[in-house]
């Protein structure tokens, strides 16, 4: 008997770690099955490591960089030869005083520039994802919400074939009742369709390589709550926006160019050293005459101002002129920039705070209110005080109540990116 007992426990033991490894496995495999999710943090960063539009922007920062080597170069030293008379010289130009760092300002300048424009490339581009990383979350939570609204009603559709069985409904009311499911499965299907669009294009924008087929996005529809005034945000908008920085750095650029364009009106001096050596050393025959001619041996050596262009007639009048025309728009294009930032802003703080409005009223009034509504709607129709209609049109207030819900999260959560691509920095924590 007691052999027998151990057996039993050795039995019970093995099936136990069977059963357990076979939980396991399962586990594991339905983990597996699962398709991966990311968040919006994980897919802007492999947005921005492998956008092709903004590995171009940033090429252009490069060429710029080497545009600042090449106007901080010298003129190259010539050399001279003349072999008929044996006139060796070095000669070098010299450039005015103020050429050579207005130059240098100025491709600094521009570097600055393609550097905000990169920003603000980066800008408008992540904007754009967020949009589309919103549309999926919206469309998920639509799929959920259909997906459970048709459970619950195939739930009332099975309650009231009893009550059809029983007698207590007509079966033109149940069939009513039947019917209105195909509208739960079309919320389901369009739920689905605009999943797919939108997934698909976060897989364009981020790079189909870098995101798999099937893949999920994680997170929730929810109003983030934003701390800051109109004053702040669009204060932050003139320190941080990128187009704002561009246009007032093309307005310093601007003045450089003047002062180059003013001090190209003086032309260059060249100096030099030669030196000259004629006559016959060679012990070579009469006839024979490599490098100068014969004749009286005779050197020379001098240092002097080789050659000055005069500025009687070309003084640089037409790029001074043109220069102080971009001066002056610049200086316009900087003004209607910091305007624009500013109205960016202005509208859009103004559709966020609409949105939050709306936010608002469907949470602590609208919300309650349909669900309350088709609650009472409900028991009314199974206890007789209320007709197939009122419960019907009950169902669809609910539904349509729980859709616009939604809607206005999403419009919300699209604001508040708008927002922050006006302010052109996060605005919430």
């Amino acid at each position: 008997m007691r052999h027998r007992s151990t057996y039993r426990k050795r039995v019970i033991h093995h099936a136990l770690s069977l059963v357990g490894l076979l939980v396991a496995l399962t586990i594991t495999a339905t983990a597996q099955a699962q398709p991966q999710g990311f968040t919006w943090e994980q897919i802007r960063d492999k947005f921005l490591a492998a956008s092709p539009t903004l590995q171009a922007q940033a090429l252009s920062i490069e060429s710029s960089r080497a545009a600042e080597i090449t106007a901080g170069l010298r003129p190259n030293p010539q050399f001279q030869n003349d072999t008929t008379s044996a006139t060796l010289g070095i000669y070098q130009e010299f450039e005015v005083p103020g050429k050579r760092p207005a130059r240098i300002e100025s491709a600094r300048l521009a570097t600055s520039i393609s550097q905000t424009d990169f920003a603000n490339a980066r800008r408008t581009l992540v904007f754009n994802l967020r949009q589309a990383f919103v549309a999926a979350l919206l469309s998920k939570s639509d799929l959920d919400f259909a997906r459970d609204n048709l459970a619950n009603y195939q739930k009332v559709v099975e309650l009231n074939r009893l009550m059809l069985q029983q007698g207590a409904i007509s079966r033109a009311d149940f069939l009513k009742i039947e019917l209105q499911t195909l509208q739960f499965q079309t919320d389901g299907d369009d739920a689905s369709l605009a999943l797919k669009t939108a997934k698909a294009t976060l897989r364009a924008l981020v790079g189909p390589s870098n995101l798999p087929q099937d893949f999920e996005v994680a997170g929730d529809l929810r109003a983030i709550p934003l701390e800051k005034n109109l004053s702040e945000l669009q204060q932050l908008a003139l320190a941080n926006r990128p187009d704002l920085k561009s246009a007032e750095t093309s307005r310093d650029k601007s003045l450089a160019d003047l002062r180059l364009a003013k001090a190209n009106r003086w032309p260059n001096p060249t100096f030099g050293t030669s030196f000259l050596h004629t006559g016959n050393e060679l012990g070579e025959p009469s006839w024979f005459q490599p490098f100068y001619p014969k004749g009286g041996v005779s050197t020379a050596m001098g240092l002097a101002l080789a050659s000055v262009s005069i500025p009687l007639f070309n003084r640089n009048q037409g790029e001074v002129a043109r220069a102080t025309s971009e001066q002056l728009r610049a200086d316009f294009l900087a003004q209607a920039a910091r305007n624009q930032a500013l109205q960016d802003v202005e509208t859009a703080y103004a559709s966020l705070e609409s949105s939050r409005e709306r936010v608002r009223l469907y949470e602590q009034t609208y919300l309650a209110q349909a669900k309350e509504s088709l609650d009472i709607q409900e028991f009314s129709f199974r206890n007789g005080g209320a007709s197939i209609l009122d419960f019907l049109d009950a169902e669809r207030t609910y539904r349509a109540t729980q859709l616009a819900y939604r809607q206005q999260l999403a419009a919300y959560l699209t604001n508040l990116a708008q927002l922050e691509a006006a302010v052109g920095a996060p605005v919430t924590p």
